[in-house]
């Protein structure tokens, strides 16, 4: 996902102070003011502070004092510290990882208007992680980032208007490429954003890409865990983690899984889970040696429906349910993204 930006606000001459001091890198005079209006309960030093620490400029800096000073700011109401609170619990950044926890944050930061906050909010319901793929809800919540000029927004606009003109099925396609990362900058008493990572890259740019081995291969429920798939020779992949010799990737089609009927309400080609902790399964059975369980969906989560099959139901997991194969069993390469997207394209056609 990506850092958002935030407003840092004079309403004191002593902060105005510590301002000034910030603007000529006089980091520690910055801090010490700061500190002391912090602690004083002021929700712009406390953001100030976290800002500090996440840019390394603040003593002892460290992800869990930015983490702790976010906190304090965010629980005042500050929508860039819930923002970037989110992102510290997505990435795990001084806190254990909590992607759910960072989403909710996110949709709270969205709602008071913070632009970065609607654009991983977004990003959220397009990738399908923590959300349950839905492309109105992504568009919604992208199109008010574009509205206050979000550097990405606008282009992930038009990548979501494609997919839907290509008749694209929620599938999400290339979806890391989509991604920037800014963090918080505390220089400007308006709103502004700093690029800490590259954005997409252009259609001629070479860039590195992963894919499956040239012979076909199984996908495991979980590291050296039962095999429940096969995958073609040279499928791109997408991988979204790595654990000791194993890789968890995304195929183009996505994961397609199944859930008990009596647990989803099916409208067309939509569906509501109505209940809580819901296994998703990659074949109709309950039997845990051919059909191990692959993740949970929690009660309300929406979610694309493909199939039925008596007592059964074929949905579409998110990207954030994947499968995962040895790291032996993959290659990476490069290839410009032009290239990229046709092949992921045509892998999703061929149903791979």
């Amino acid at each position: 996902m990506l850092f958002s930006v935030g407003t840092v606000l004079a309403q004191s001459s002593e902060y105005e102070q510590a301002f000034n001091a910030y603007q000529n890198q006089q980091f520690d005079s910055a801090e010490s003011l700061w500190v002391s209006l912090a602690n004083a309960g002021d929700v712009n030093a406390q953001y100030a502070l976290g800002v500090m620490h996440l840019r390394k400029e603040a003593s002892d800096s460290s992800p869990v004092a930015a983490f702790s000073w976010f906190e304090k700011a965010a629980g005042q109401g500050h929508a860039t510290a819930m923002f970037n609170l989110g992102v510290a619990y997505w990435e795990g950044a001084g806190v254990s990882q909590d992607k759910a926890t960072a989403v909710d944050l996110w949709q709270e930061a969205a709602l008071k208007g913070d632009s970065g906050a609607q654009y991983n909010l977004g990003l959220a319901y397009y990738i399908g992680e923590e959300k349950a793929v839905d492309l109105d809800q992504a568009s919604k919540w992208i199109a008010l980032a574009a509205d206050q000029n979000h550097p990405e927004a606008k282009r992930t606009l038009k990548v979501i208007s494609s997919e839907r003109e290509n008749n694209a099925q929620l599938v999400v396609a290339n979806a890391s490429a989509t991604t920037s990362s800014t963090i918080a900058n505390a220089s400007s008493s308006e709103t502004s954003s700093e690029e800490l990572a590259a954005v997409s890259p252009s259609s001629d740019t070479t860039v590195q890409y992963w894919r499956s081995i040239d012979s076909t291969i199984s996908l495991f429920s979980e590291p050296s865990g039962i095999p429940f798939r096969d995958l073609p020779p040279n499928t791109p992949l997408e991988v979204s983690g790595q654990d000791n010799g194993w890789a968890k990737v995304t195929m183009p089609t996505g994961l397609r899984t199944w859930i008990y009927s009596n647990f989803i309400d099916v409208e067309g080609s939509t569906g509501v889970i109505t209940a809580t902790d819901v296994r998703i399964r990659p074949s109709p059975s309950t039997d845990n040696n051919t059909s191990p369980p692959l993740g949970k969906y929690r009660k309300g989560d929406k979610v694309e429906v493909i199939d039925t099959q008596g007592e059964w139901t074929q949905i579409r997991a998110p990207k954030s349910i994947g499968g995962w194969l040895r790291t032996e069993e993959i290659e990476e390469y490069s290839d410009t993204s032009a290239n990229r997207n046709k092949q992921w394209e045509q892998a999703r056609k061929n149903g791979a």
